[in-house]
């Protein structure tokens, strides 16, 4: 079976581009359901660059 979701740890730029990009459909579309979920996905991202960035500080 093909293995679909990639869980490599993903590096501070990526996770800060990935952010940028839900943001940014988050302010584009329209419907409800679709932006709630976007919102759930951003909010997962940005918790796990804060992660990644307090990594690199210790």
């Amino acid at each position: 079976m093909f293995d679909v979701i990639d869980i490599t740890p993903n590096d501070p730029l990526e996770l800060a581009e990935q952010c940028m990009a839900l943001a940014s459909a988050i302010i584009h579309i329209d419907q409800t359901a679709v932006k709630e979920s976007l919102q759930f996905i951003l909010h997962e991202k940005m918790a796990t660059l804060f992660s990644a960035l307090n990594q690199l500080e210790k």
